[in-house]
């Protein structure tokens, strides 16, 4: 732990899920290939890069840029107190850049190989999860530190009870993470995608209370697609068309970089980018990668699990014809994160130019992940699943020690808290979340720390969500520890997995499981599933003890082709 590599094979624990590794020379010669393009591409297009000269400051191996000397962590005792402020002794940070993707599941995460290189480089999260894959309920998890259950923004659509609307009905916007880190002096700018809907029927104009800088897509224009779009930029609209120079997430990462530049103070930046979400936009630059490659044959491609659920034994085996639908689908969503990468890239670079790398963390994650193919499902997210609802989360900068890989339970309804505690303040009272800082400041679990995270799934799409998709799961309620998935739908099925065992939830164990350990996961899993602030912070720690049932043996049925990513070696996340 803690040993930073340059260039060299993969160890299995970098790629949670389904790690595999690479030859070393041959990766180091395409990753360097890869960077030179990139990043001269990138600073043509960002604008981040005065001349070629400074690519000297870019890794051999990934575009974060790095200081000359690894920052030490500051020293810290880890905390016993399970209240959303946590650690005693604070980091050397400063500043915050939270980066968040928009459906980037781990699989698609680690085949970008500058943002797989990240983790090298930080903090790596293997077991971080949202509270519901769908964009808008998750976001609002994320800015509230609160379950769905709490804030009730179930869906992206006011017709549905989502969407902006629904977050402004509830007065929500009145206190979350920028309000409280507004209230603490710091700078905050909002860049990218923000909530569904927004700003609905409030004037295209309106910036939500907390934000000092502000470059948000309207509901005018098509922002999904990356061009034709209106920005609200701090209170004026700016329309963009289709030249190159327009692409969405080359403009937010503009405005972002500008303002880490500009910013004298502590600050906190969201850059937010609409990629790789369907239609999954694509730069220019990145429209030759992954020529050959598709949907990566996991085991849970195209696989008919043991004792599956209701729902999910409906869907018949994938077609060729469907399973080539499914290819074409991921190359243009690994081009389209390629953009996410650029981002990373640039922001990394202006933190480095401008003096501020060593005080500053940047934070990668994602919304939700995302399914495509797996156990026969067409493309979508919005079940219980690993590949839906664990989610990257890799921190980069002072305190951290590079290389970590922290297998503790955490959430999306954590990072609220943290960036809180950073810059010196507490989250209030009512929130769910706890704050991860302990483990930026010693790359250790405090102790006690929860046991297991609850993932919701309280409302439904409709044709103008631009997440519908047929044959959604019935709504659920699910627990998640570092050994179990226990789900429980609103039909009655009920599904059980072992993820130390069968790391692929291809296994449904409910039928020979201990009824004793049924017990205790239902009971923790309803516990959290009612819970409210200080509540869920007790019901989170709920012990489970129990027999393990014997394993059945799985029969997944991954199609092999040479033309696309193989399938890694089954291994428990690490």
């Amino acid at each position: 732990m803690g040993v930073r590599r340059r260039c060299g094979p993969h160890d299995p624990a970098d790629h949670p899920g389904t790690p595999h590794a690479r030859d070393a020379s041959t990766e180091c010669r395409v990753t360097r290939r890869r960077l030179t393009v990139a990043v001269v591409a990138c600073a043509t297009a960002l604008g981040s890069v005065a001349s070629l000269t400074a690519l000297s400051v870019f890794s051999p191996v990934t575009t974060a840029v790095q200081a000359d000397t690894v920052v030490e962590p500051t020293p810290s005792a880890a905390t016993q107190d399970p209240s959303p402020s946590a650690s005693q002794s604070p980091a050397k940070i400063e500043n915050v850049v939270f980066i968040i993707a928009d459906d980037l599941d781990w699989e698609l995460f680690r085949q970008i190989p500058r943002l797989a290189e990240l983790q090298d480089q930080g903090v790596t999260f293997t077991n971080h999860t949202v509270v519901d894959s769908l964009c808008c309920p998750s976001r609002v998890s994320i800015l509230r530190s609160q379950y769905i259950h709490n804030h009730l923004v179930i869906s992206n659509l006011e017709e549905t009870g989502g969407g902006w609307a629904t977050f402004t009905k509830r007065n929500e916007q009145v206190s979350n993470l920028p309000v409280w880190l507004s209230n603490a002096g710091v700078r905050t700018g909002m860049f990218g995608k923000y909530l569904n809907g927004y700003p609905d029927r409030d004037a295209l104009t309106y910036i939500p209370p907390g934000w000092d800088e502000w470059a948000v897509p309207t509901t005018r224009g098509e922002s999904y697609s990356g061009y034709d779009y209106t920005l609200n930029v701090n209170g004026k609209l700016e329309d963009f068309g289709r030249r190159p120079v327009d692409f969405l997430n080359d403009v937010i990462t503009r405005k972002a970089t500008a303002f880490i530049r500009e910013s004298s103070g502590p600050f906190f930046a969201m850059l937010s980018t609409y990629s790789p979400h369907k239609p999954s936009p694509i730069a220019n630059r990145n429209k030759e990668t992954h020529g050959v490659t598709g949907a990566p044959r996991t085991p849970t491609y195209n696989a008919f699990g043991v004792n599956e659920p209701p729902w999910l034994q409906r869907f018949r085996a994938r077609t060729d014809e469907q399973q080539a639908g499914d290819d074409r689908i991921w190359r243009r969503r690994a081009q389209s994160a390629e953009s996410v990468a650029d981002s990373v890239g640039a922001v990394l670079f202006a933190l480095r130019d401008s003096g501020k790398a060593e005080n500053t963390l940047v934070v990668i994650s994602a919304d939700n992940g995302y399914h495509l193919g797996h156990f026969r499902l067409p493309k979508g997210k919005r079940t219980p699943y690993a590949f839906d609802t664990v989610v990257p989360l890799v921190m980069v900068g002072p305190g951290v020690i590079p290389g970590t890989r922290i297998s503790a339970m955490t959430s999306a309804i954590d990072l609220a808290p943290t960036f809180t505690e950073i810059f010196g303040r507490q989250a209030p009272a009512w929130v769910d979340g706890r704050s991860l800082k302990p483990f930026v400041d010693t790359g250790q679990a405090p102790v006690p720390w929860r046991t297991g995270v609850l993932s919701e799934s309280l409302g439904e799409s409709g044709p103008g969500d631009p997440d519908y998709q047929r044959g959604n799961p019935p709504q659920f309620d699910a627990l998640r520890t570092e050994k179990w998935l226990y789900v429980e739908y609103k039909d009655g099925s009920r599904t059980l997995y072992d993820r130390e065992s069968d790391p692929y939830e291809l296994v449904n164990l409910m039928p020979v499981a201990d009824p004793a350990l049924v017990a205790q996961l239902a009971a923790q899993t309803r516990a959290l599933a009612a819970c409210a602030g200080p509540q869920c912070r007790v019901a989170d720690m709920m012990p489970v003890v129990g027999e393990t049932p014997a394993l059945p043996t799985a029969t997944p049925t991954p199609t092999e082709s040479p033309s696309v990513t193989p399938a890694p070696s089954p291994s428990p996340t690490s």
